[in-house]
């Protein structure tokens, strides 16, 4: 029997919250945001000024860094995406 994909929910959430709630800085969100790739991570409108991050995704590479266990993850979430399906 094929492994039935339970897909979970990757909420974003705005650099504020991100920053509230990890009890980070600016200068912090910022080097992150260097660190870890759009539009994995974190996305943007075009030509728009607030950031959105996959909070899910940052909390888990916070957790786990690059380990298998957070590789499973982002295949999880790409498998969400509709260019996947």
């Amino acid at each position: 029997m094929a492994k039935k994909l339970i897909l979970r929910e990757f909420p974003f959430i705005g650099s504020a919250t991100l920053e509230a709630r990890l009890n980070i800085l600016k200068s912090q969100r910022v080097e992150l945001q260097r660190k870890l790739p759009s539009p994995l991570y974190w996305w943007q409108f075009p030509g728009g000024r607030k950031i959105f991050w996959n909070w899910l995704l940052v909390q888990d590479y916070l957790l786990h860094g690059d380990r298998p266990e957070h590789q499973r993850l982002l295949e999880e979430y790409l498998a969400t995406l509709p260019e996947s399906r």
